[in-house]
């Protein structure tokens, strides 16, 4: 994003704030004579105020842009991506498995901090490949998050969700990692860089099984209930590690069990997808569920390549 853009940005948050330079300066961190030069665009922002720059913007000029008949829509559209049929074709398809895995072990992985890059991971997953370098707790985040997720793939999990089948996926993908894989934190948790407050040790129980309850009670799923469900989810945070992981994976079954596209989220939009995940926990689901579609659409057109692939090969013989 170039000078011009930040100035445009930084003009349109004072008006949606509606506060003097000197509030929005304060704000930001920095002197209102360095705010000036960046509204006239004789400067432009470090690379740290860009990125606080950038996320005030979406959270008062973008995000209270969804209103609940956006919230509505984005849901309707979302299930044009529906394919009846889409677990077991893609149970039946080892190439398509094989880009999912590969895009959702890689990103999810890597979110959760392992360094791997893209190619190194597939190395991992489909070659058995060791990294010297690399720590044994990394190599097993990445082993342990593909066999899972490739026994899902395969058409594995496809129950009702409940306590026994998120303790179950934890305790895989910790598997060798943690001495409580698949175990309820009894401890406190903390979220690194956000002050929410999670669930108390003690509640988690009674708050995941009412969790539960309540997505056994939806009689029609959109992407708007799986957004709700992972938002909570995340906030009661049952475990003391692997709550991310587990909560992506949970949200490829329940999308699956719709016969959508499995969400892939993005390492590239790590700090967008933590961002609109507190927004949607603290204030409103509109933002998250647009981030959810977006991440959407950009599975189906894996999924898509793949079917036209499949075509011109019917085609061809």
């Amino acid at each position: 994003m170039d000078r011009q853009n930040y100035t445009l940005l930084l003009g349109e948050i004072l008006r949606a704030a509606g506060e003097s330079q000197a509030a929005l300066a304060a704000r930001l961190g920095v002197t209102k004579a360095a705010l000036s030069r960046w509204l006239h665009g004789h400067a432009a922002p470090q690379p740290r105020r860009r990125a606080a720059i950038e996320r005030l913007h979406r959270q008062l000029v973008r995000y209270p842009a969804y209103d609940a008949a956006a919230v509505r829509r984005l849901a309707r559209e979302a299930e044009r991506s529906r394919r009846p049929g889409l677990w077991r074709w893609i149970a039946s398809h080892e190439g398509v498995r094989h880009d999912l895995l590969l895009e959702h072990t890689y990103n999810s992985t890597t979110i959760e901090g392992t360094t791997f890059t893209k190619r190194e991971t597939e190395a991992v997953i489909f070659d058995r490949a060791l990294f010297p370098e690399k720590p044994l707790a990394e190599h097993l985040e990445v082993t342990n998050h593909a066999a899972v997720l490739g026994e899902i793939l395969e058409g594995g999990y496809d129950q009702p969700l409940g306590e026994g089948l998120v303790k179950t996926l934890h305790r895989a993908v910790l598997q060798g990692i943690s001495p409580s894989a698949g175990q309820y934190s009894r401890h406190h948790r903390a979220i690194r860089g956000v002050d929410l407050a999670l669930t108390h040790p003690k509640d988690i129980p009674e708050e995941m099984a009412g969790l539960l309850r309540e997505w056994r009670r939806h009689r029609q799923v959109t992407l708007r209930e799986i957004a709700r469900f992972h938002a909570a989810f995340e906030l009661i945070h049952p475990f003391g590690d692997g709550n991310g992981r587990v909560g992506r994976l949970l949200m490829t079954i329940q999308c699956l069990q719709r016969d959508l596209p499995p969400i892939v989220i993005e390492n590239a939009r790590k700090a967008e997808y933590y961002d609109v995940l507190e927004y949607a926990q603290r204030t409103a689901e509109g933002p998250f569920v647009a981030f959810l579609a977006d991440e959407l659409a950009r599975t189906s057109a894996i999924l898509d390549k793949h079917r036209v692939k499949r075509s011109t090969s019917k085609r061809g013989s």
